[in-house]
């Protein structure tokens, strides 16, 4: 598991790629926002609103990778 999570926000030289902890970071922190607001807040939850903010962040995150990678950064 460890070894899965180091690849993960690793690139293939082995170094850390902050765009994809800070992926991962936001798309965790979203989902669990969207848990807080269902169990805690009793909100209705919306399926399509979810969908189009998880689809947006992670869009952001694999457009900030591909720049990254494009530009060498």
């Amino acid at each position: 598991m460890k070894k899965f999570l180091f690849e993960l926000v690793s690139d293939p030289n082995g170094r850390s790629d902050e765009m994809a902890v800070l992926s991962i970071l936001g798309v965790v922190s979203f989902i669990g926002l969207e848990v807080f607001t269902v169990l805690v807040r009793h909100q209705q939850f919306d399926p399509e609103r979810f969908g189009m903010g998880l689809g947006s962040a992670i869009a952001a995150g694999a457009i900030g990778m591909g720049l990254g990678n494009r530009f060498g950064g």
